[in-house]
């Protein structure tokens, strides 16, 4: 009985052990056909997001995003000048948090990653590697910089074009998102000094918090209709069979994913 019994507890240790054994063996298997599954999937993503951030750069993102920081910080200065003390550093606090940049650049990143296909990043690249596509990106963020925002405040030099032309730029005015963007920045500013003042006044007065919003139309009006004329001035440079190319792109279905990817790009860096 007793040679039995340890004979039974003997058997009972071995499936024990060998159950052991078999759940150990299980987990490791699982554990590392998970870590060939995460290893795969960041081996495919890492060369997406460089071509993402190639993309960003190559199109002139980066450097807007820039320039966007040197418009801050006169903003912020102008606020500061305007507000009482206590409403300016608490607006300058929160903007520079919500607007860093490499935050601000991951955002957008992120969005143009998720809006864009392999073969639409693929395309994009291809264009703005061109001669053509860096030209167009030497206008553009040109337009942008500070110096030249504030040479066209006042109005551009009025251009006087061919027929053909302006046929051109009203294709590009049709597909470029430049107000859409104009709309962010204004919007983004606008909303961030009305939500700073509101926290500082508290319940002694509010400013209703889609005010800014609110005129999003009215400075849509004000820009549309001096958008044709700031394109020839911005694409002065071009020579017209550049700038029918950049009109063919723009129209073309790659063209078409790349600025709305762009745009969305630009709203949700500007708006975590």
């Amino acid at each position: 009985m007793s040679w039995l019994h340890s004979g039974k507890i003997f058997s009972a240790r071995a499936d024990a052990r060998s159950s052991s054994q078999e759940a150990s063996m299980r987990h490791t298997l699982f554990s590392a056909a998970r870590t060939t599954l995460m290893s795969g999937l960041l081996a495919l993503s890492i060369p997406a997001f460089a071509n993402t951030n190639e993309l960003y750069q190559l199109s002139g993102m980066q450097t807007h995003q820039e320039h966007f920081q040197q418009a801050l910080k006169k903003a912020q200065q102008r606020y500061a000048s305007q507000l009482p003390a206590a409403v300016a550093d608490n607006l300058m606090r929160q903007s520079t948090a919500r607007f860093e940049p490499d935050r601000m650049h991951a955002r957008a990143a992120a969005t143009m990653q998720v809006n864009l296909s392999d073969n639409e990043l693929e395309q994009a690249l291809t264009f703005y590697r061109s001669e053509i596509g860096q030209q167009v990106v030497a206008a553009e963020t040109r337009a942008t910089s500070p110096a030249e925002v504030s040479a066209m405040q006042n109005g551009v030099p009025l251009q006087k074009v061919s027929a053909e032309r302006q046929a051109m730029i009203d294709r590009l005015a049709s597909q470029l998102p430049a107000l859409d963007m104009g709309e962010e920045v204004s919007m983004a500013l606008a909303n961030m000094a009305t939500q700073s003042a509101n926290q500082i006044l508290g319940g002694l007065f509010q400013i209703p918090d889609g005010l800014a919003t609110q005129q999003r139309g009215a400075l849509r009006a004000q820009m549309e209709p001096n958008l044709p004329q700031t394109l020839l001035y911005v694409y002065r440079d071009l020579d017209d069979n550049q700038l029918k190319s950049y009109a063919d792109w723009s129209e073309s279905d790659n063209g078409r994913a790349f600025f709305k990817a762009a745009n969305a790009a630009a709203h949700d860096a500007l708006n975590p």
